[in-house]
């Protein structure tokens, strides 16, 4: 119900905080469904230099040897609703299903966003791929610090990379 109410919310906070504070540039570190959306809005509202470093996704979980995510999780409490799972087994997939830190392990509104930042030219490839547990996510991380001072440096702004050319591709 309150979906794209706080998806403004979260686009209103990064405008009003960088530009109570007159922020130079933006390292955006969202991690999940309205979190990327928002302050992708905000930075454009802004338009001061801005990348996009999600926290990752986390890894797949495990059970009976097979990979398990939440998705799983989804379905498996509709098997216990219509009697089809006992609780030890729903239990015990939830013990499973998210085993790191990370946004869910699916190509969810999180996971899918952090991509399209890709694509759109305002995050680094691997943003929305790398998981939150590998060390590569840390350089990714570094990466995009040194990008954006290069954005700085350069006067590269989110209008500048996210238009409708970019959109349209």
């Amino acid at each position: 119900k309150y979906s794209l109410v706080t998806r403004e919310l979260i686009a209103d906070s990064i405008e009003c905080m960088a530009k109570a504070h007159a922020f130079d540039a933006l390292v955006l570190i969202p991690n999940c469904d309205k979190i990327v959306p928002g302050m992708v809005m905000g930075a454009l509202r802004v338009n001061v230099p801005s990348v996009v470093i999600s926290g990752g996704p986390m890894l797949a979980g495990k059970h009976k040897g097979k990979d398990i995510s939440l998705t799983t999780m989804f379905e498996a409490v509709g098997s216990y609703e219509n009697g089809t799972m006992d609780e030890k087994e729903l239990c015990d997939l939830e013990e499973c299903a998210c085993p790191t830190c990370g946004s869910c392990s699916g190509m969810f509104t999180a996971n899918s966003m952090n991509c399209l930042c890709e694509v759109l030219g305002i995050a680094l490839p691997g943003n929305g791929t790398i998981p939150a547990v590998f060390s590569e996510r840390i350089r990714l991380a570094k990466r995009a610090g040194m990008a954006v001072m290069d954005m700085l440096k350069n006067d590269i702004k989110p209008r500048d990379i996210i238009n409708k050319k970019s959109i349209m591709n």
